[in-house]
């Protein structure tokens, strides 16, 4: 992994350092606090080597330390001290000496949780040392001179140790502080999920928008002027979309699907008409998700024939074709009857349904199952002149977005980029959004009754200003389409549509 992209991860889950870190330096605080308090007792002995020579006498000095801290002046402080009250290996581990640097000053220590028995273990090991040496100590040193001699300079004496509780809780904040790294490591290297439009880059899809609200959080502006802004940034994006083919007068078709499902696939394919309608392009959205449809409930669409019963034989396509959006968006729905949608997408009927909307719309735009899933998605691309990649920020795992084009490139799709979905789960609300959602009840809905006859799909309908919202979980408020007031606004606002006597929301399709 790059460091750039681990620093990125550690920024996503910075939850994954924090947490550890917080654990550990509570546990050692606590360890700590409660642990027995430590005494340390300490004597300064003088030792007098009786001899000229400075590395005899540090040899000497060097010797008296090992006796102090081996097993013979242990087992001599177990002797006079009873052995029922401290054993070797306890009078091992608490004695510690050094030697003052450039002095014949040897300092011994013991640290026990009892300050008494500290006093005694140290004394008791003076004691012993001093008859130690008098023992090794030769009776007629060799050049004349004084024996060696060692007499304490400084009784015991009795402190009690410092908790250690910053230095412990330090410790243990950086090694809380690893463990949440290799974590997070861990858990990019298992599962690294696409957050950033560097990672889709890195993938090899190319990011043509990220739909987000003001940096991801909805502060800022409105959020639903933010939202429409994004989409209109998408817009921009597509190269040649409303452009049609060159020397062609058809339209162009483009499939949006995403790897998986809940991705917001079909929201963004909602917004991205939307946006396309404000241009004045003719701009049709078909449903083709025909096993779990959506766009229906997105612009509250009551349920009606559609592409379902086009691949059937039993309708044509200007017979299921509705209006939207004041007439400014026309939708071509799933259709009410899908026995069999895989066997319907595969027939021959859908490549001629496709080429008879870009005849007669300048855009056409398919909502897509997923396409790590059924080959639905697989058939539709091939048909259609390019492909949007919708990923979910956060969600998507980066093999679904490699596997997903891997397939696209398979069946000959063009991929025309990938947009990166940011928005929440729940879009923010708040007093300002609860009063610009707030319109007249005679606005909130489009009514939507089909003609007697439909209109002619090639002629776009007359400019009319839009009055109304459209409800459903991508709600339009106001299309700021071609002829609007100023001031209109393309709204999106995630909330399901109203249904009777129900308070719970129903379970978002994608």
């Amino acid at each position: 992994m790059e460091l750039r992209a681990y620093v990125r991860a550690c920024r996503r889950r910075w939850l994954w350092l924090v947490i550890p870190v917080l654990l550990a330096s509570a546990i050692a605080g606590a360890l700590t606090l409660t642990a027995k308090p430590a005494y340390r007792s300490s004597m300064i002995l003088f030792v007098s080597a009786g001899t000229g020579d400075p590395d005899a006498e540090a040899r000497r000095l060097n010797s008296y330390i090992a006796l102090l801290t081996g097993p013979r002046v242990a087992q001599g402080v177990v002797t006079k001290l009873g052995s029922e009250k401290v054993t070797a290996d306890q009078v091992r581990a608490a004695l510690s000496a050094q030697v003052s640097e450039g002095t014949d000053l040897l300092e011994i220590a013991a640290a026990d949780p009892s300050a008494a028995r500290s006093r005694e273990i140290v004394t008791t090991a003076a004691s012993v040392l001093v008859t130690l040496a008098a023992q090794i100590a030769p009776a007629n040193p060799a050049d004349g001179g004084p024996a060696p001699n060692i007499s304490v300079l400084q009784d015991a004496e009795t402190v009690r140790q410092p908790t250690g509780l910053a230095r412990n809780a330090g410790f243990a904040a950086v090694l809380g502080l690893l463990l949440g790294a290799v974590a997070v490591a861990i858990r990019e290297a298992a599962g690294r999920t696409v957050g950033e439009e560097d990672d889709l880059r890195r993938l090899g899809a190319g990011t043509v928008g990220v739909i987000s609200l003001d940096g991801r959080d909805g502060r800022g502006e409105h959020p639903d002027q933010a939202l429409a802004e994004a989409f209109r940034r998408l817009r921009s994006l597509l190269p040649g979309i409303t452009d049609g083919h060159r020397g062609s007068p058809r339209g162009r078709a483009l499939m949006l699907a995403g790897p998986g499902r809940k991705e917001g696939t079909t929201a963004v394919t909602c917004g991205l008409a939307i946006a396309l309608a404000e241009t004045g392009a003719r701009v049709v959205l078909v449903d083709a998700n025909l096993r779990s449809p959506g766009v229906g409930r997105y612009l509250s669409l009551d349920p009606a024939p559609g592409l379902a019963e086009v691949l059937s034989g039993a309708a044509r396509v200007p017979d299921v074709l509705r209006e939207s959006l004041n007439g400014r968006l026309t939708v071509l729905p799933a259709g009410e009857d899908a026995p069999d949608p895989g066997g319907l997408l595969a027939s021959p009927r859908l490549p001629a349904t496709v080429r008879t909307l870009t005849e007669r719309f300048d855009v056409v735009l398919l909502d897509a199952p997923p396409l790590n899933g059924p080959a639905d998605a697989a058939v539709i691309g091939a048909v259609t002149d390019s492909a949007l990649l919708v990923v979910r920020a956060n969600r998507t795992r980066a093999a679904d977005v490699e596997r997903s084009m891997e397939l696209l490139q398979k069946v000959g799709a063009k991929l025309a980029g990938a947009v990166l979905n940011a928005l929440p789960r729940k879009l923010p609300t708040g007093q300002a959004w609860a009063a610009a959602a707030q319109v007249p009840p005679s606005e909130m809905l489009i009514p939507l009754d089909e003609p007697d006859e439909p209109a002619p799909v090639s002629t776009p309908p007359a400019p009319r200003s839009p009055n109304g919202v459209v409800r459903g979980r991508a709600r339009v408020v106001k299309a700021a389409l071609a002829g609007s007031p100023p001031g209109d606004e393309a709204r999106v606002i995630d909330e399901e549509p109203e249904k009777p006597e129900q308070s719970e929301e129903p379970e978002e399709r994608e």
